[in-house]
């Protein structure tokens, strides 16, 4: 780059004190700008809680004039805008079907409340280890009833339940979401997550079934905004026997696609 000649007297010129002094004008407006913000947020506050034993040291018009302008500023506050006010705290839902109460289906020792509360505890764990914000409805063995789930959906950024299926045949088997269509492609990516782990099939369409066309009817945790996860057939002996044996990688990948979706 090539400078003017006598480029060391350009100070001289007018375009070069007119733009220094425009620069200089425009930074002056920005700090005064942001100190009449800054004094018109927090003066209120600090005028509020000086003690009355001061004020009563001061002249009255001071008083006068000082509670006159806190009230001023107090208003020229109110109009910045505070998009802190208006964030939501969202969080991921993550609750395990059945409760401490209602065992669900059983096959041996093996109850379904249980099992699918081991799962919730393993999602809720890669979870926190991702910084997510999440709510259970029990931490361990704890499984609260259907309600208190429900309860915790509202707010969230999405909620899941978690569930085994059982049939009559011992051959039934294959993941299922069941979610209102608005779910749809996030529900087949968490029965594809779960089925390439357990090495099981996708039922439904590619993993996702209607609620209005689900054999169990409206749902209440659906009908909420919810989804329900069904971790393969607790009837089926080696759908059962994968999930015991491998619930740790499936939750993993169940809260890898819960946190893309929570963000």
């Amino acid at each position: 780059m090539k400078l003017i000649d006598n480029w060391k007297q350009a100070w001289k010129l007018k375009s070069v004190q007119v733009g220094a002094i425009s620069a200089f004008f425009y930074i002056f407006m920005y700090a005064a700008f942001e100190l009449l913000w800054q004094f018109g947020t927090y003066f209120p506050q600090l005028w509020a809680v000086v003690p009355e034993e001061i004020k009563q040291l001061l002249p009255h018009s001071w008083v006068a004039w000082l509670g006159f302008l806190s009230s001023v500023l107090g208003i020229f506050a109110r109009l910045r805008a505070q998009p802190e006010l208006h964030e939501v705290n969202q969080f991921v839902t993550v609750t395990a079907g059945h409760s401490n109460k209602d065992p669900g289906a059983v096959n041996g020792k093996f109850k379904e409340a249980e099992l699918v509360s081991q799962f919730r505890n393993a999602v809720a764990y890669y979870l926190r280890e991702a910084g997510i914000q999440y709510k259970t409805d029990g931490a361990g063995t704890l499984n609260q009833d259907l309600n208190s789930a429900i309860k915790l959906i509202k707010g969230s950024s999405v909620a899941v339940e978690f569930h085994m299926n059982a049939a009559a045949s011992k051959q039934a088997n294959g993941i299922e979401t069941i979610a209102l269509p608005k779910d749809k492609k996030l529900a087949q990516e968490l029965s594809k997550a779960v089925a390439d782990v357990f090495g099981s099939r996708l039922r439904g369409d590619n993993g996702w079934i209607d609620q209005s066309q689900s054999a169990r009817g409206k749902l209440g945790f659906i009908s909420n905004g919810g989804l329900i996860v069904e971790l393969g057939f607790i009837s089926n002996e080696a759908e059962l026997a994968q999930f015991n044996a491998k619930y740790w990688t499936a939750a993993k990948a169940v809260a890898m696609i819960l946190i893309k979706y929570s963000k």
